[in-house]
């Protein structure tokens, strides 16, 4: 067993572990009173947005591949955040993340490490305004401690991580100058290839539109809490929204699991704690918020990606051959290059 299976059986362990002893001091009666109490003119509305912050985020991750692809292609990058959902909830470690760099490839026609380098940009601006939104929650209204220095500690990590990424490409740019025949030639392909995926940065008339797109993204996501304490009849202070949306994220991106199952609703009972709910509610809440995010936006990425020509097996196939080594061209809808948004 290698370390990473071992930390991911660990996680999972602990996650299990942690998610039983909460259920052991939960009346299950109170639960099921709770989940039977939703008021669904409030909780159906979490679907819809959460469809509409998937567009949103199309678009960002769309204006980020311009400079490339010179096409503004939303639905290609629509589609591909849909695979990334499924991808997410069918394999582990985030390995959708990897199907959907392999989709943004073969369908904008751009290279494996183009896409990637797109994507982690894509990543870095959701994760900058989240931190943003964090310290303007934190001055209007104070973090417990340990909360503080989580936030703290995630911020040097994610700051560190980005630096030692751009280090590592400047790097790899000077080891291609300096390296002779195929090894430089491979080692300055990989890099330019790399660096093409962050093209946008040099444009800066297109940052902003990115940063728009991001916070629009969170401001729907924060939506997507407050109405669910509506469903749940939860009369909470407004700062409550961005706190469980900030330690929900914190939470899931602790633990990878299929789905994030477990770590999510650990997160959201935490964040509700805060604020003196239940257990009981908070443990209803967290399942129902979690069902109502992830179900209908399967069931709805599998049927559209479905009467998009694509199959399950686009999903599995690249990325199982990524893990395994084995170098394959991903079977990835060969129709799919009609412009669209």
């Amino acid at each position: 067993m290698t370390w990473m299976k071992a930390a991911r059986a660990w996680s999972l362990a602990l996650i299990a572990a942690l998610f039983a002893l909460t259920l052991a001091f939960a009346d299950l009666g109170k639960v099921a009173r709770a989940l039977s109490g939703i008021r669904w003119e409030w909780a159906l509305w979490v679907p819809v947005l959460n469809l509409a912050n998937t567009y949103i985020e199309a678009l960002r991750l769309s204006v980020i591949l311009f400079p490339m692809t010179k096409k503004f292609r939303v639905r290609h990058s629509f589609n591909s955040s849909l695979v990334g959902i499924i991808g997410n909830v069918m394999l582990p470690l985030r390995f959708g993340d990897g199907a959907r760099a392999y989709y943004i490839a073969k369908t904008e026609k751009i290279s494996l490490s183009s896409s990637f380098s797109a994507l982690m940009l894509d990543r870095i601006a959701d994760v900058l305004v989240l931190f943003v939104m964090m310290a303007i929650t934190a001055i209007l209204h104070p973090f417990p401690p340990f909360v503080t220095k989580l936030g703290l500690f995630a911020g040097a990590i994610f700051a560190g991580g980005v630096a030692a990424i751009f280090a590592l490409a400047g790097l790899g740019h000077r080891l291609g100058r300096n390296s002779a025949g195929k090894i430089r030639s491979r080692i300055a392909k990989e890099v330019n290839n790399f660096m093409t995926g962050l093209s946008v940065m040099r444009n800066a008339g297109l940052l902003f539109p990115i940063m728009f797109f991001s916070a629009l993204s969170w401001l729907l996501r924060a939506a997507m809490i407050w109405f669910m304490f509506e469903a749940f009849r939860l009369d909470l202070p407004l700062m409550a929204t961005p706190i469980t949306l900030i330690l929900l994220n914190f939470g899931i991106a602790a633990v990878s699991t299929p789905a994030n199952l477990g770590g999510f609703e650990l997160a959201t009972v935490g964040a509700l704690k805060l604020f003196s709910v239940e257990i009981e509610v908070a443990l209803s809440y967290a399942l129902s918020l979690h069902v109502i995010e992830v179900v209908p936006m399967i069931a709805f990425g599998t049927i559209y990606l479905w009467f998009e020509g694509f199959k399950t097996r686009d999903v599995l196939g690249p990325v199982k051959d990524m893990r395994s080594r084995q170098p394959a061209e991903p079977d990835i809808g060969e129709g799919q290059d009609n412009e669209a948004g």
